[in-house]
């Protein structure tokens, strides 16, 4: 079985969706870690979002590994030091689905929980098992690699730490059958990368598929291919994204053999097998000691008048190694498929009860049959479907002497032999077509989730069984279209399901169940509409989306997707930063990062900085410090960065400040005996307080506001600001002396600065690697000499 990449991640998704209804998310990160001797990050309301997986070719056999991305789609990064002596805000950044750093991870195991006959095995994806985090794990967005690293370490950790059902994701279920032969027993995965894929930069980059290779209740569990396999999936059919092969033993033997011999009553039959000059099994015929039967159905007549009837007739499975029960597979030049199939002897006679007008006389009967099968594939069912294409039998009929003459005539006449040929030859027709209902021509043994299974699209036999597909909502059952989706407060956006279906009633709620402040869904047609601005607390807001079709609660299906309404129409990070003065011989630089709903976004600078009109492809731009102002008050300026929407004209904001000295005036907060959403600010030059008047300032104006006289911060309850930076200013014998400090909003007490995290011996890369060392080794001592971090989205 092999699924491609696009599917995984569909998959992935459906369950994080189903994770929200079972409260089995990894909850909000709210923790600082370590990144260097005088340096922390604050996670404020830190949510991932499911995990995206790319692929590589694997190092080895025995194992399934594959490259995961997860988005951290919400919160706050406060980055801190205590260079100064006290904690200080040196950089702020608000995440949302616009703008967003991602976990990356190599090389992380996919698990394959054993399946047997009564409990079925999954293909999983666990981020806290510690095989999934035996190499590199990093968060893109922080200049330094040794940072990123620390940043990944806490993130193995954090998932170590959590509920294994909360960090487990589901890639497929093998799901018990009721079918005898269909019993999984255990399976082998590997990951193998699309032609081309692996290089940076390609169309298909990263593009790849899980192969799954099952062994059943009864069979061995089979090794991997060689180096002349190819990619499973065809390059030139995108539209498939599914396969499942049969090896061409299972196939004969576990389908053909094992289903034709249920159907003659020998469930435990066993077959000698022949192949051909590529080593594909060509031939069954039933083994020695097999008892079982087919029961030939009644055969009627006219005779002279009379209503004659044939019945209770069984032919046995085998009477000789000559003459048993065969199949032979056939594959014409055309690539038809057929099937022939022979049985029974005329000169091994057994009982047959002939009925006269009611009258029932005992005979003896031989019967010889051999017939040709031709399999099609039904595109309108996507079965498989058998038919009989040519017959011979062959019957000798011992009479019984009290039939009348002409009765014991007719079973000597061509039409009598051709009629029941004809009857023997459809009802093992019917055994094959039979076969479908087990499901294994519709693919339909793997049960990804709720929703999903292989709808088989092709069928072809080169020795092994090869049934393409792709992977779509199974019978009965629907999904919504799209899936995942991003709107605009106040957006408009029509779902609907796949198949079309109808009867389906539509809600929506938040991530709690909420029906409140989540928009409005017009329950029968789909059509809806995002909740306003004012009804989005925070920068973003999700909901879901549930489709349920008619019926009792016990028929019912339902379906779920995922809506992300964003408040802002342009995100830009970082909210706020500090910097250096630009060196006479080069540019001190942060960068920054926006990214919008729509349109092409323009950058300026008011101010003194210099900045590019517009930005990369990855929505990255470099921020460019202004020289070195003459010594004196201000020691530092701040620039206003623009980010501006040039079709809607819609802006957003970030403020740099600039250090072009150091500042005499050191400000701190105390905010353990204030009250909420108050701040007591104190002001103090070479550790001693001040007893001058003082001039405070707040930026922006609408954080808060500030009373002079007791040094008091009051931050606004009803502005959005999710920062201030709080300027002041003193004058003493004639000199003037200026300080700031930048506070995240709402205000909060700073964490402590936390013990380093560890980089274990494993932390590495085939690209860079990484000694075993803690977080505080090999870092700058100050965050403001260094280059900010870019956020790569």
């Amino acid at each position: 079985m092999a699924y491609d990449r696009g599917q995984c991640n569909r998959l992935l998704l459906q369950e994080y969706i189903e994770k929200h209804d079972k409260h089995s998310l990894m909850p909000p990160i709210n923790e600082a870690y370590r990144t260097g001797e005088s340096t922390w990050s604050w996670l404020l309301d830190y949510v991932t979002d499911a995990p995206r997986l790319s692929f590589e070719n694997n190092p080895g056999e025995q194992s399934a590994e594959v490259n995961m991305s997860v988005a951290i789609v919400g919160g706050k990064k406060v980055t801190l030091d205590d260079v100064a002596g006290q904690a200080q805000v040196k950089k702020i950044s608000s995440f949302d689905p616009l703008d967003f750093p991602r976990l990356e991870a190599e090389r992380v195991l996919l698990k394959d929980v054993q399946g047997s006959v009564s409990k079925g095995g999954e293909v999983l994806l666990d981020l806290g098992d510690p095989d999934s985090q035996r190499h590199r794990w990093q968060v893109t967005g922080d200049g330094l690699e040794h940072e990123r690293l620390v940043v990944g370490a806490f993130f193995k950790r954090k998932f170590r730490e959590a509920d294994p059902v909360r960090r487990t994701f589901s890639l497929g279920t093998l799901a018990p059958t009721t079918q005898e032969f269909m019993k999984p027993q255990s399976f082998k995965l590997r990951t193998v990368m699309e032609e081309g894929a692996a290089r940076l930069g390609a169309a298909n980059y990263g593009d790849g598929a899980i192969e799954m290779r099952i062994a059943m209740d009864d069979e061995l569990q089979g090794g991997l291919p060689g180096e002349d396999w190819i990619y499973p999936l065809p390059s030139d059919r995108p539209d498939l994204n599914a396969l499942m092969m049969f090896g061409s033993r299972f196939f004969m033997h576990g389908i053909v053999g094992k289903g034709t011999a249920r159907v003659f009553n020998a469930p435990d039959a066993q077959f000698d097998s022949r192949t051909d000059h590529r080593g594909f099994v060509e031939w069954l015929g039933i083994k020695s000691g097999t008892e079982g039967y087919l029961e030939v159905p009644p055969f009627e007549a006219d005779v002279g008048g009379r209503r004659v009837t044939f019945r209770n007739y069984k032919l046995p499975i085998y009477i000789s190694q000559d003459h048993r029960l065969s199949m032979t597979l056939y594959r014409g030049a055309d690539g038809s498929l057929s099937l022939g199939v022979g049985m029974g002897n005329q000169n091994s006679r057994r009982l047959m009860l002939c009925t006269v007008n009611g009258v029932s006389f005992h005979c003896l009967m031989g019967l010889g049959f051999s017939g040709t099968y031709r399999f099609s594939f039904d595109r309108t069912s996507r079965r498989l479907q058998v038919k009989l294409a040519t017959f011979h039998s062959a019957v000798d009929y011992y009479p019984n002497p009290l039939l009348p003459l002409d009765v014991a005539a007719y079973m000597y006449t061509p039409e009598f032999k051709n009629g029941l040929g004809d009857l023997v030859g459809l009802a093992v027709m019917q055994i094959f077509n039979g076969l479908e209902a087990v499901d294994v021509f519709t693919l339909n043994t793997l049960f990804f989730n709720a929703e999903n299974a292989v709808q088989l699209e092709t069928v072809d036999l080169i020795g092994e069984m090869l049934l393409f597909g792709t992977i779509g909502p199974r019978v009965g059952t629907f999904a919504i279209d799209p899936l995942e989706i991003m709107l605009s407060h106040g957006q408009a956006h029509r779902f609907r399901t796949i198949p079309e279906t109808l009867g389906v009633r539509w809600v929506v709620e938040d991530l709690e169940g909420n029906t409140t402040g989540v928009g409005q869904m017009n329950a029968n047609s789909g059509a809806y509409i995002a909740p306003s601005l004012a009804e989005i607390q925070g920068t973003y807001k999700r909901i879901k989306v549930i489709a349920t079709s008619p019926g009792n609660s016990n028929s019912r299906h339902i379906s779920r997707a995922l809506v992300t309404v964003v408040a802002r129409a342009i995100t830009l990070n970082p909210l706020v930063e500090t910097c250096n003065f630009s060196p006479e011989t080069t540019d001190e630089t942060r960068e920054l990062s926006a990214h919008g709903t729509n349109g092409t976004l323009r950058w300026r600078v008011n101010g003194d900085g210099r900045i590019n009109e517009t930005a990369d492809e990855h929505g990255k731009n470099t921020y460019r410090a202004p020289p070195k102002r003459v010594p004196g008050v201000p020691t530092f300026t701040i620039d206003e960065v623009v980010v501006e929407n040039t079709a809607t004209g819609q802006q957003q904001s970030c403020l740099i400040v600039v250090n072009h000295h150091g500042q005499m005036i050191a400000v701190s907060v105390e905010l353990n005996n204030t009250l909420p959403h108050h701040a007591k600010l104190i002001a103090t030059v070479g550790g001693q307080p001040l007893t001058e008047s003082l001039t405070w300032s707040c930026i922006p104006a609408e954080a808060g506001s500030i009373d002079s006289t007791h040094g008091v911060f009051t931050a606004s309850e009803v502005n959005s600001s999710q920062f201030v930076v709080i300027t002041v200013l003193m004058e003493r014998g004639g000199i003037k002396f200026d300080g700031f400090t930048i506070l995240p909003l709402p205000l909060a007490p700073f964490p402590p600065k936390p013990a380093p995290e560890i980089l274990l011996e494993n932390t590495r890369s085939d690209r860079a690697c990484c000694r075993c060392t803690s977080c505080t080794d090999g870092l700058a001592n100050s965050s403001v000499e260094r280059s900010a971090n870019p956020f790569i989205s």
